[in-house]
This record gives C-alpha cells, sequence and structure tokens, in this order.
C-alpha cells in the first residue's frame, strides 16, 4: 500500500501540476495516508525534500493517475518537506497535520 500513489501526478485545485507522487506514507494505527511529491529539478538533486500532502485533502483519479489537492499551489509548494530517506515520525505527522490545518 505505501506505493499505490507512486508516480500518480498532482495537481492543485485549480489543476496546476505540482509535480510528482515519489512515496506514499501511512500512519499504521490511524489509515492516515499522506504523499511526498517531489516538484520539478528539486526532485532530482539529492538530499532535496518533498513536499507531504495529507491524502485527507485530496481526490484520486485513477484513471487519470491524478491527484487533485483541495488547496492551491502556493500552500502546496511551502508545505512540510521530507527526504525519501527520513521516516515520517507522529510529530512530523503533526507538523503536517497542523499546517493544512486538520
Amino acid at each position: 500500500m505505501a506505493d499505490r500513489y507512486d508516480g500518480y501526478t498532482v495537481v492543485d485545485a485549480d489543476g496546476t501540476k505540482i509535480g510528482t507522487v515519489d512515496t506514499t506514507y501511512v500512519n499504521e494505527a490511524t489509515q492516515s495516508e499522506y504523499v511526498a511529491v517531489r516538484r520539478g529539478l528539486a526532485g532530482l538533486i539529492p538530499g532535496t525534500g518533498s513536499s507531504i500532502i495529507p491524502m485527507d485533502i485530496c481526490a484520486v483519479d485513477n484513471t487519470s493517475r491524478t491527484i487533485r489537492a483541495s488547496t492551491h499551489q502556493d500552500a502546496l509548494k511551502n508545505s512540510p518537506s521530507l527526504s525519501t530517506s527520513q521516516a515520517m515520525t507522529p510529530e512530523y505527522e503533526g507538523q503536517v497535520r497542523g499546517y493544512y490545518r486538520l
């Protein structure tokens, strides 16, 4: 399940492309899902992070392999980031949920 959205395109509420899902994080206790979205060249440079987006604010179109977030590009691009080598800790999950006011 952790790779279920890998490769999906992520767009904002206006349909503007944000990036591509790098990985999916799942909180096993709550079943909350988050996608890590690499943006442009930043996702190709080692050591850079991916924006973390809770699936709570997203709609998925499996046919087109697209995830539409219910917020705008600036909010998504300024969201908390996480390196793919880092784990999603409960503390970090709290920061992400706080950023999106969930």
